[in-house]
């Protein structure tokens, strides 16, 4: 069997959701079939869910191996699943499953795959701008975490390089920033940008923004926060997501200027897609261009929003098609 014609095991792991699906690499392309999802906090380890969803299928299909994008950091062998307090060696993991070959990658590597793969109607302009030939970008966005990812254009095509950008120091941009900040340094040791940017983020935010403006804090999940704020009849969730929008401009010019990403941005996740009119008309664009010195160098970089959040099971397999 050629390289390109592969049946995999694909996985995209979070601390909310496991996807699994099998992954049919052919000359014609990539397609999906057989996707599953589980709620992760279901199973005790990464071995049971994946164990489980191979279990789930009618006839199991002969694999050349797996690709399971994970939610953390993966480092040689080890793998930990950060929200889930799951860990792993891929070796064993490898041998459990009983898969030829079996590749861990970060979740947003295989996100960051996906997106140079999506065609113009998953997409959404956030910001206009002229790419810079030859320049990286930068993938980010909010779920469970916050996740980032480098795109660096090589002679093989797109190279995924992973990062931790979510546990960056939140930096403050005006006196209302300033004191949520300091509202939540009260709270957390150490005040990130996942601390605002995810999905726990959104009511640490909610609940913050709810003391500074003396407003009850009543609603409990971010998708209340954000429906609420969307019909536009609650002002505290209205100004928490118009504040969210508004700092994830900040950070992700912040990350763009740290990456020499001129080759643009690209938002996802699984929260910017559900609010994409309210982030298309907040202040996103001009938080991304207040900084400084540097605003003529962030003028041309686009940014556009990817308007699926399910796509890491594809990139998945094109990362292992490429690399494995």
């Amino acid at each position: 069997m050629q390289k390109n014609e592969l049946t995999l095991l694909v996985a995209d792991i979070g601390g909310t959701n496991a996807r699994f699906a099998l992954a049919h690499c052919t000359g014609a392309g990539i397609e999906v079939s057989q996707a599953r999802h589980f709620p992760s906090a279901d199973f005790a380890s990464l071995e049971a869910v994946a164990r489980h969803y191979l279990d789930t299928l009618e006839s199991a299909p002969a694999l050349d191996g797996g690709c399971l994008a994970v939610a953390g950091p993966v480092a040689g062998e080890r793998i930990a699943l950060t929200n889930l307090n799951w860990y792993a060696n891929v070796s064993e993991l490898q041998r459990q499953l009983g898969l030829p070959r079996l590749a861990v990658i970060n979740d947003f590597v295989a996100y960051a795959y996906s997106i140079p793969q999506l065609p113009d109607s998953q997409r959404q302009v956030v910001k206009p701008g002229e790419p810079m030939a030859g320049a990286p970008r930068v993938v980010l966005g909010p779920g469970t975490g916050f996740g980032v990812a480098s795109l660096v254009p090589t002679e093989r095509g797109w190279l995924a390089i992973p990062c931790e950008g979510g546990h960056i120091s939140l930096a403050a941009t005006n006196e209302r920033q300033a004191a949520l900040v300091e509202i939540l340094r009260r709270r957390f040791p150490h005040v990130s940008v996942e601390t605002v940017l995810c999905g726990r983020g959104l009511v640490n935010l909610y609940q913050a923004m709810g003391q500074l403006l003396n407003l009850p804090a009543t609603l409990t999940t971010p998708a209340e926060i954000t429906s609420a704020a969307q019909g536009g009849q609650d002002l505290l969730a209205r100004e928490t997501l118009a504040e969210f929008c508004r700092w994830l401009g900040s950070v992700t010019a912040d990350l763009v200027l740290a990456q020499g990403a001129r080759g643009g941005a690209c938002l996802g996740g699984g929260i910017l897609p559900r609010i994409a009119e309210f982030l298309q008309h907040s202040d996103f664009t001009q938080a991304f261009g207040h900084k400084g010195l540097m605003t003529g160098y962030l003028e041309p970089v686009p940014v556009e929003l990817a308007l699926k959040s399910d796509t890491a099971l594809m990139g998945a397999a094109a990362w292992f098609r490429d690399h494995g």
